[in-house]
């Protein structure tokens, strides 16, 4: 997904627009390395650097250097393309201004609109992860379908399904992926979830789901989407003996949020979830600092 954007020249910055902050690192360095690198390109060159879990695609157009920041995880491909339509359209907009001194009195911030609506077209890739009959269907079925009720009998998904979920999200688009989740699914999970920025990992609140996460699901996510963020569910609350979240979340060494997929009232809350991971504004994990035994 893409974070962030930044247009220098001469040093000053002419424009930026953070739609979900980075709090890892000391953006504004990071941002003087970057355009440092980028003033250095010919014209319309597209280079990339990454420094952990982030990675930054930059231009030199017209003595100007872009710099969009996204996911290490995304497509670096995705945004390639979305650079190059973002400098066309800043181009367009402001090409004479370049051109002359005006850019130093110039006012960029009209330009938020045009950017916000280049993210819109690049969805978010979330992965759901886990055991067949954990409710990953249940889930991407609740969070789509609204006007349906969830599925009440488990229906195993062949090998992975996938829909766009337009939600209060702007500027993001999410494009969801259930992942199936028999043992002889797991291993092909590679081919389908790389680019992923988000992983749900699913689980059904018991014991033996959780150790067969830690024991299967991980090994693959962690070398597939080691810079991916992760929650975990812990779904089916209401049956008897369910762990509680919290003691999911201490079994899978990722913070868990209850569920109850299969009731329409919870939308709400799965909605919220999946924002608030998206933005960063709930507790998360980066799949590769999970501690696998």
């Amino acid at each position: 997904m893409i974070r962030e954007i930044h247009v220098y020249r001469d040093g000053d910055l002419l424009f930026s627009d953070v739609i979900v902050p980075n709090h890892d690192l000391d953006t504004k360095a990071v941002m003087m390395l970057v355009a440092s690198s980028a003033k250095k390109l010919p014209e319309w060159k597209i280079d990339s650097m990454e420094i952990e879990r982030f990675r930054y695609v930059y231009m030199n157009s017209h003595d100007t250097q872009f710099i969009i920041t996204t996911d290490r995880q995304a497509s670096v491909q995705k945004a390639t393309e979305a650079l190059m339509q973002m400098v066309s359209k800043f181009m367009t907009a402001f090409e004479r201004v370049l051109e002359s001194d005006d850019w130093k009195t110039t006012d960029f911030s009209p330009f938020t609109a045009g950017f916000r609506s280049i993210v819109s077209r690049v969805p978010v890739k979330v992965c759901l992860a886990g055991h067949g009959g954990t409710g990953k269907t249940t889930l991407l079925e609740l969070a789509t379908l609204p006007s349906q009720a969830p599925p009440q009998e488990y229906v195993p998904t062949f090998f992975g399904d996938k829909a766009l979920l337009k939600a209060d999200f702007g500027p993001y688009v999410f494009s969801i992926f259930d992942l199936g989740g028999q043992d002889r699914f797991v291993q092909e999970w590679g081919k389908i979830i790389r680019a992923g920025s988000i992983v749900v990992i699913v689980t059904d609140s018991t014991r033996e789901n959780i150790a067969w996460t830690r024991r299967v699901a991980y090994p693959v996510l962690k070398n597939e989407l080691p810079y991916a963020r992760a929650i975990a569910i812990a779904n089916k609350q209401d049956l008897p003996g369910a762990l509680s979240p919290e003691e999911v979340g201490k079994r899978l060494g990722v913070p868990a949020y209850g569920m109850q997929a299969n009731r329409r009232e919870f939308r709400d809350r799965w909605l919220q979830l999946l924002k608030g991971v998206a933005f960063e504004e709930i507790d998360f994990k980066v799949v590769g600092e999970i501690e696998v035994e």
